[in-house]
């Protein structure tokens, strides 16, 4: 085996391990969110109010580390430093006494995840700039992947009413390692990225556009993320242990869509995959609630996550090549933007939530992610 093969592979898989280890931890986190609800006696808003200082503080790290940082020490770094914040401040979240230390973990989670995430998405778009091959399917699979496996741990923990701070000390301690593993298999120095540090100024037109597309599909996906468990037990009274059961099916759909991305791509060309896919996957989902049927529902996340798997690696992809600037900078735009809808759609479904409905708010987002899909459409080159 070259060296060249050999540290393509490396850090291709450090790039999936990059966005699977930290979904791990919040897939699990988000499905155990009913056991939250209850133990500090909370309601939907007071959990928007997280996610919201969750969302300003994920912008402000995701800006200083693709700004200054990554220029300055490389991706690699940055993101193995950001993997232990993520997971320990999630750790304190399991075990705070009060709503009040509770809300304050959410700030180190919040800069865990800006530098970490879209670090890794930067990290990805430069694999395939060196080797001419594509992996950032791979790295977006890593998130359903996350969630698949975290989502599985959450539904054990419920079923059986194990307490769930052994499992997040665990995880927390298990970060070490994964961050020594990023660190060690990741680019070479060589390869990473090198640059000046660059100021703050308005995104061109084009990025600007993908990233307002990414904020709508980020949030939905957050909606999804975030909600989902409280969903299926409040409004469809589906039992805490299988509540989890909404993101482990929607997850294992978008496994199978970024695992074949390529030979879905070669079979149906790019713009079918990120934009008709999508459109088809909302519809059919929009389809689905109005059954109110859980089983149903269920089997149609699975095609949902299928249908818009591809969408944001896609987005990514057409930004850069359409952008002047460099892919750091475009990246971290990219997902600032993008990301950021996760400080206020999430957040606004916990508001709405207690005026109308969880359901109602599925059915937005179906129409929000079908929107998406044509824009995108009518942008795609």
């Amino acid at each position: 085996m070259s060296e060249e093969i050999k540290i393509f592979r490396r850090a291709t898989l450090a790039s999936v391990i990059t966005s699977t280890y930290p979904m791990i931890v919040v897939g699990c986190y988000f499905g155990v969110t009913p056991w939250i609800f209850n133990r500090l006696s909370i309601d939907e808003s007071d959990f928007s109010f997280a996610i919201l200082l969750f969302g300003i503080f994920f912008i402000i790290s995701n800006q200083i580390a693709g700004r200054i940082l990554v220029p300055k020490y490389g991706t690699k770094l940055i993101m193995s430093l950001a993997f232990p914040l993520v997971t320990f401040s999630t750790f304190l979240a399991i075990i705070s006494s009060s709503y009040f230390y509770f809300l304050l973990t959410f700030i180190p989670a919040g800069i865990g995840w800006g530098a970490s995430g879209p670090i890794g998405g930067i990290h990805s778009q430069l694999i395939e700039k060196h080797f001419k091959k594509i992996i950032t399917p791979y790295y977006a699979m890593g998130f359903n992947l996350g969630i698949l496996v975290g989502g599985s741990l959450a539904g054990i923990i419920m079923r059986n009413n194990y307490e769930p701070y052994l499992f997040f000390g665990i995880l927390s301690f298990l970060s070490l390692f994964v961050s020594i593993f990023v660190y060690l298999f990741g680019l070479p120095r060589n390869l990473d990225f090198r640059g000046e540090g660059e100021k703050f100024k308005i995104p061109e037109t084009n990025v600007l556009l993908f990233g307002f597309l990414l904020f709508f599909v980020f949030g939905s996906g957050g909606i999804i993320m975030d909600w989902s468990t409280l969903w299926l037990s409040k409004d469809l009274n589906a039992p805490l242990y299988l509540a989890s059961m909404g993101l482990i099916f929607f997850s294992i759909g978008g496994i199978f869509a970024n695992l074949f991305s390529n030979s879905l791509i070669k079979l149906f060309t790019e713009k079918v995959v990120g934009c008709h896919f999508v459109m088809i996957g909302a519809s059919i989902m929009f389809l689905s609630l109005l059954t109110n049927n859980f089983y149903i529902i269920l089997a149609v996340l699975s095609l949902y996550g299928f249908a818009i798997a591809n969408l944001v690696p896609i987005v990514i992809r057409q930004a850069v090549k359409q952008s002047s600037e460099s892919i750091p900078m475009t990246v971290t735009n990219l997902i600032t933007i993008g990301l950021s809808s996760t400080m206020i759609m999430p957040a606004a479904i916990g508001f709405l939530a207690e005026t109308f409905s969880l359901t109602l708010n599925m059915y937005l987002l179906c129409i929000i992610v079908f929107t998406s899909g044509v824009v995108f459409l009518l942008k795609f080159k």
